[in-house]
């Protein structure tokens, strides 16, 4: 019986690690943003960037970062105690209390917070506070299942706002800004089966209108270049402007006949062979969805680095 009962405990806590374990995996998907406000940035002074180090590490250790999310670790600073030390050269010893938040930093919803306090020594004040910041392990173990709580309600928001976001994500198509809008479907981590599945599909829909508002609009562009220089100069240029252009695209046909112009005076001027180089690829499933997260991830990347978030009653 006392063999059993052991069995039953193992065959537990077994089921409790793979239970933890498979959180810790679905989480690590889930991006976060580092940011630290204008309010602690005046406390901080010259540590701020020994600050902001800090938050990166921690969430590079549980996962993925991101440049731009409207999901965010942040940081807030209060100082306990400040000595300044009688030994030559004088030091500066701070004792801090750091706590963390993650939350929505767009709506200005917070999840959780957790405090470290940490101790500092240096020849001033900020050598002094970015020593403290060194000192938090960005490993350390509740820093770590803070984060993980705390991805755990991210992934809560997309479950239950899941149809808000595919409708906002329709607004943006109807405006023509695919980038946008595929950069917010594309952000539906996959753990979230059931959101997943529906923002892939209109991640798909919105792919499709934007090849096509593409096509339109780079062989229009095209069409300008090579009437001001018909020339095999302007058809090289021709076919780096067309190279992109999806083969699913409704005006691919068009594309097409008008590559044939340009091969057939490109042959005309120096007896050449000319084609497109076009990238079939992006016919094949797999490489359409990492084309669609790619065109959103690089939205994200290329908004502007000083985003001010609400955090607001945070701290």
């Amino acid at each position: 019986m006392k063999k059993l009962f052991l069995s039953i405990v193992s065959f537990c806590a077994f089921l409790n690690t793979t239970a933890q374990a498979q959180t810790k995996n679905n989480t690590e998907l889930i991006a976060l943003a580092t940011y630290i406000d204008s309010s602690v940035e005046s406390q901080t002074s010259a540590a701020t960037n020994a600050l902001m180090n800090k938050l990166n590490q921690i969430v590079s250790a549980s996962g993925l970062s991101s440049n731009y999310s409207r999901f965010i670790l942040t940081a807030n600073v209060t100082p306990r105690t400040k000595d300044v030390l009688g030994t030559a050269p004088t030091t500066i010893a701070y004792t801090m209390d750091v706590t963390f938040y993650i939350g929505d930093g767009i709506d200005g919803t917070k999840f959780g917070s957790i405090t470290k306090t940490v101790k500092g020594v240096g020849s001033n004040e900020s050598l002094a506070m970015s020593n403290a910041f060194k000192m938090i392990n960005s490993a350390d173990k509740d820093l770590q299942n803070f984060i993980v709580k705390g991805k755990e309600k991210i992934i809560n928001f997309y479950n239950t706002r899941c149809d808000f976001i595919i409708k906002e994500a329709k607004m943006l198509e109807m405006q023509n800004q695919y980038d946008e809008a595929l950069y917010r479907l594309t952000s539906v981590p996959d753990v979230c089966t059931s959101c997943y599945t529906k923002a892939m599909t209109a991640a798909e829909s919105a792919y499709l209108k934007k090849i096509n508002f593409d096509c339109k609009t780079q062989l229009q562009e095209a069409k300008l270049l090579w009437a001001a220089n018909p020339t095999t100069e302007g058809a090289n240029a021709v076919s780096e402007m067309l190279s992109g252009i999806d083969s699913r695209a409704n005006c691919y046909a068009e594309v097409k006949t008008f590559v044939t112009t340009v091969a057939k005076r490109v042959k005309e001027l120096d007896g050449r062979e000319w084609k497109l180089k076009v990238d079939t690829e992006l016919g094949l499933e797999q490489q359409r969805i990492k084309a669609m997260r790619d065109i959103g991830v690089a939205w994200g990347n290329g908004q502007p680095k000083s985003v001010t978030y609400n955090v607001g009653g945070w701290w």
